[in-house]
């Protein structure tokens, strides 16, 4: 199962190549969370989490960066 979620990561970043670079960031994201909570669910787990929206992500991703 796994390689199939590769896949599909792979394709759909192949896909969104024609985008701007924070479309396809931001699906690559998204793609990502969407593969956590489903594995999350199989597994069957209590605590699967609060999704983190992708501004918020990347809102945390930018305080964090050292400033030039």
């Amino acid at each position: 199962m796994p390689n199939c979620v590769r896949v599909l990561c792979l394709a759909i970043v192949a896909l969104t190549a024609g985008c701007s670079t924070d479309t396809a960031k931001r699906t690559a994201y998204e793609t990502l969370q969407n593969v956590r909570r489903q594995e999350c669910l199989k597994n069957l787990s209590s605590d699967c989490g609060k999704r983190e929206s992708y501004e918020d992500y990347e809102r945390k991703r930018k305080e964090l960066e050292p400033t030039k």
